[in-house]
């Protein structure tokens, strides 16, 4: 699937009216191999900064993802450890790049926020929405730079 599809994948899932975490981890579940009942159930609790404001669902959902293609396991211990963490504060980097903040509720607050040109060229203008597809775009890039 291309980047594209992933992110109108997303647009499909937030026309839907699921949260960040939720289109985030369904437009990767041919990926990870999940139903889309499982990333509905999985992702739920993550919107809205896990419905405090904390992390941005749409980061959280990255995490998920890259937790599911590279997992801590009992055989890799402190290795797939390390990595686990190594990937997802990368994400968190560019995704922070992008947009400063992480979390929810700053960037809410943020009128300077701007999408990344996917989300640009899918004409995507609600707030939580660019972060979306943004993070489906951002997440999409880093996936194909780690094979």
């Amino acid at each position: 699937m291309t980047k594209e599809e992933r992110c109108l994948l997303t647009k499909k899932y937030q026309e839907m009216g699921l949260n960040c975490a939720q289109c985030v981890l369904l437009s990767f579940r041919d990926l990870v191999g999940l139903t889309e009942e499982q990333c509905f159930g999985i992702g739920s609790a993550f919107g809205g900064g896990i419905r405090c404001g904390g992390l941005c669902g749409s980061v959280s959902g990255s995490a998920m993802v890259l937790g599911l293609l590279y997992p801590q396991t009992s055989e890799n211990g402190k290795e797939g450890k390390a990595r686990i963490t190594r990937l997802t504060v990368e994400f968190q980097r560019r995704f922070k790049e992008q947009f400063r903040y992480l979390n929810c509720r700053e960037l809410l607050s943020d009128p300077l926020a701007k999408g990344t040109p996917m989300a640009q060229k899918l004409g995507i203008t609600e707030h939580c929405r660019i972060m979306e597809v943004s993070a489906v775009e951002l997440l999409c890039d880093y996936l194909a730079e780690l094979q």
